[in-house]
Parts: C-alpha cells; structure tokens; sequence
C-alpha cells in the first residue's frame, strides 16, 4: 500500500509554480505559429528567445551569487532551470485549454529550456570544472578517508531481523538499512524500487533511476535502463533486505512507482539525512544518506576478490547502474579501514 501524496507546502516550489504559470499560456499562444514565428514572436506575445533571455535575468535576481564575476556559478539558479524544464513539459500534458496542442508546447518549451541553459552555460562549465579539481584532489592518496562499517553494518543486520521476526523496528533504520545493504539511492528505496531474492548475498533489482530514460541491450531487446534487471551483491543476506523493503510498503513509506521519485527526497531527505548523522561509518562532516552508495562499493569491492581495487570503474558501473565516471571516481575517496566488518 502506497503513502499517498499530501499538498503540503514541503513538496511546492513557488518560483516554479509561479513560471509556469505564467510561461505556459505564452507557450500555448505560439504555437499555432510557424517555427521561427515560435522563436521571435508574434504582435504582443514574445516568441520563446526573448522569454528565454527574461528567465535568465530573472533567475539571476531572485538567486543571486555573491561570489566574484570570475567565480559566481549560480548553483540555485541551475538547479531551478532543470526544475523549471521538467515542470514545463509536465504541465503541457495536463494545463493546456487546447489538449490538441500539447507537441507543439512541449517543442517550444524545448527550446526555452535550451536556450535559458546556453545563457548559464559558463556558470555551469565553471561549477564543472570546480567538481572535476575538488574530486581529483580529494583522491589523492593523502586526501584518502578510512570508512568502517563494522557498528553500522551490525545495526542494519539487527534492525532487518526484528523485522523477519515481526517485530516492529523504526522505518528510518529499515531505509538507511536497505541503503547500506544494497547501495539504492533513497528515491529507490522508497519508490522505484523492487527486489527480488536471487542468491544468499544477492538481489534482482529493477527501478533504476538516474539515466532511467537510456536504454539498454538485453539479448536482441533495448528497453529503458528503469525496466531492466541489475543482479546486485548485497552486504547483508538478501531475504533480510527483501523483507525491509516490504516493511517500509506496508508501513506505508514508500510512494507508487510512477510517482515523482523528486518528491521523496522533498517529503523524507531531511530525517533521512539527519538520522544518518548516528551511523559513524564516515566522518560526522560526510553522512549523508547518499554516501551510503560509497560505503557499499568500497565494501562490495573487498568482498568480490575479481575485482581489481584499484580499476574498479566497470563494476562499480555494473552494482550502481550509475554511468557518471565523475561520481564513481569521487567514491575512490574512501577505502575500508583494515580489519572493518563488510559482509554479515
């Protein structure tokens, strides 16, 4: 049974609904026009370049970076431009008075979002180029955290067997349990996600979420990445972890699979992330639900003795889903303190 979904003020972005409001009937104006009609405008009503150019100065106003010209990323701006892009096309699906012009919309809002992103285009290179030196440094060898998942790989295995036993454990240890177990991201815990028992220490896990809409080859088949089976090891055995996914599903902290995995991060990040703070597998400064996927490849590679532990990007790619070298390598940060506990 699915949580369901409350209007509350925690799931609203206002800037965002306020845009699309009132982007949308300028975007459904257009188009009935011809394409570069679309792009420059038509008597009153601006074509999507002009909006584009008035999006990026607006954004600039309501988040400002006060950082040097040199400097400034607009890390908030970026974030709400792919917010705004999203909801855009989102609303052109359901908001329009004529349905019949719903691909017409969602092209121009295309173009809108291409052209507000060109306008922010060094900011983010910038912000790119800041990650790329900040990840290369940290992986330098004296930069390197020592990780031990002793205490809290314990914990996790205590908590998934209260709930084999029927006993009736706080849901936030079962997810940040799971997490640990299996490497999922949080939107997959508690959304996307299904497993399924494959092997003493090993899962069939569909709902893949980053890069959900690329494809991938299956015998003569390419389907999309969120449909297609991954065989994952597991840290702990896979009956426990199976059972605590359907303890956090009939607990009722889990959203339906075509939900907007987004709106579990906005509904349970912050006691997620707060209470991972207890699980001392990490410095205090670095637990964060995510670094759960750090911890559970650094322990996976010392658990699968094939595997190379210092050109481990292929498999890390295989057990994450996760094709974005750039976080993989900024995992090579941390390596298991000699001696931690990395399997139960």
């Amino acid at each position: 049974m699915s949580r369901q979904l409350k209007s509350t003020d925690e799931l609203e972005n206002t800037y965002i609904n306020d845009r699309v409001a009132y982007l949308l009937p300028k975007f459904e104006a257009l188009a009935p026009y011809k394409l570069n009609q679309r792009k420059k405008g038509v008597g009153n009503i601006p074509g999507w370049e002009r909006l584009a150019a008035q999006e990026a100065r607006l954004l600039k106003l309501t988040y400002p970076d006060d950082k040097p010209e040199n400097e400034k990323e607009y890390g908030t701006c970026l974030r709400q431009i792919t917010a705004l892009k999203k909801a855009l096309k989102d609303a052109a699906k359901t908001e329009l008075k004529d349905p019949a012009l719903v691909n017409p919309v969602i092209t121009i809002a295309t173009h809108f979002g291409n052209a507000v992103s060109y306008l922010f285009s060094e900011y983010k290179e910038r912000q790119n180029v800041r990650y790329r030196e900040k990840v290369t440094s940290r992986r330098q060898k004296e930069n390197r955290i020592q990780i031990d998942l002793t205490n809290s790989l314990q914990f996790a295995h205590n908590i998934l067997t209260e709930v084999v036993e029927g006993k009736e454990p706080n849901w936030i240890d079962v997810s940040c349990s799971i997490a640990l177990a299996t490497g999922r991201r949080m939107g997959e815990v508690h959304c996307s996600a299904t497993f399924e028992h494959s092997d003493e220490y090993e899962i069939a896990f569909r709902g893949q979420l980053k890069g959900k809409d690329r494809k991938v080859k299956i015998g003569a088949k390419s389907i999309p990445l969120k449909k297609a089976t991954f065989y994952i090891p597991t840290l702990l055995p896979a009956h426990l972890v199976c059972a605590g996914l359907d303890y956090l599903e009939g607990k009722g902290k889990r959203f339906s699979k075509d939900e907007d995995p987004e709106r579990v991060n906005r509904t349970w990040s912050k006691v997620l992330n707060l209470a991972v703070k207890d699980w001392d597998i990490f410095p205090e400064q670095d637990r964060t639900y995510h670094k759960f996927r750090a911890a559970y490849l650094r322990a996976c590679i010392v658990n699968d003795s094939s595997v190379d532990p210092y050109d481990f990007t292929d498999y890390a790619k295989e057990i994450l889903g996760d094709d974005d070298e750039s976080t993989i390598n900024a995992y090579k940060r941390y390596e298991i303190k000699p001696g931690t506990i990395t399997k139960i």
